[in-house]
């Protein structure tokens, strides 16, 4: 096969297909675009939701603190309104260390677990202003060994006007601890509800105006450049083929087509002339 065989049977990609493969593309990178938009609105939203987990857990731990604190104040109160009487008194002498202990380490460890699932520096503060009030709790309830060998009066007055107010600001410090958190769970909340709409939103846009532009742009190139340029390649296939007349038009838009046109026209129109003049 010589050369000329192999240029004619020479496979050509038409600018038809070129365009529309560019378009392909571009269709394909605003779909990637918007995949990538929707991937990273799941990981927001993944993250704001590992938050509001720990948000959620910071309330439950809160209110368990303040329950375990209600509880072993009830349990103090019981335990120093023993009769004054020796068998009593020294029952109740065995019981006084024993709760304060297992208080102690009970608190503790769960103020450990709630440091653990803060998620604001407010958080964190509040957490220091619990364990200020409950260090203060702790030393006036290392004077209930003393007030144990004192009678009843004196140990329910201790008990109501001495250890009462730090339990009480210990209580409060806890509970506003879980409002704290409560409030974190609230914003958080709303940050995602602002999140998804902010992520899609954009996302749908871009998708959307992306394929407006395709759409726009192809019509643009086929009606302006392809279609033009078939018309030119069949006007002069007619012409080589049967020898119709070349009167195809291109709009009159006064660009290159439109000179390209002319030009082919003079072509023919001389060729014509040359072929009867040979003849």
């Amino acid at each position: 096969m010589n050369k000329k065989s192999q240029k004619h049977t020479k496979k050509h990609i038409s600018i038809g297909r070129k365009v529309s493969l560019g378009f392909a593309v571009l269709a394909v990178i605003l779909f990637f675009s918007s995949v990538i938009s929707v991937f990273e609105f799941v990981r927001m939203n993944k993250a704001l939701s590992g938050a509001i987990g720990d948000n959620v857990a910071s309330v439950n731990i809160a209110r368990s603190l303040s329950i375990l604190t209600e509880d072993y104040n009830f349990k103090m109160l019981d335990i120093i309104s023993f009769p004054d009487d020796s068998v009593a008194k020294a029952a109740a002498l065995e019981q006084f260390n024993s709760p304060r202990d297992n208080f102690n380490g009970e608190f503790s460890a769960t103020m450990e677990d709630l440091r653990k699932s803060f998620t604001t520096r407010t958080e964190h503060t509040c957490a220091d202003s619990v364990l200020l009030a409950y260090t203060a709790y702790m030393q006036v309830l290392q004077e209930s060994h003393t007030v144990s060998q004192a009678d009843l009066e004196s140990r329910k007055d201790w008990y109501f006007n001495r250890l009462q107010p730090f339990y009480h600001k210990l209580v409060h410090y806890i509970d506003n601890l879980a409002k704290v958190s409560q409030d974190a769970l609230m914003r958080n909340s709303r940050r995602i509800d602002d999140t998804f709409y902010r992520s899609i939103m954009p996302a749908i846009a871009s998708v959307i105006v992306g394929l407006v532009i395709v759409l726009l742009f192809n019509y643009y190139i086929n009606y302006y450049l392809i279609s033009p340029l078939q018309r030119i390649k069949r006007g002069i296939s007619d012409y080589r083929l049967f020898r119709r007349n070349y009167n195809v038009e291109t709009g009159d838009t006064g660009d290159e087509l439109d000179e390209l046109n002319a030009s082919v026209r003079e072509l023919i129109e001389d060729h014509r002339t040359a072929t009867k003049n040979r003849f």
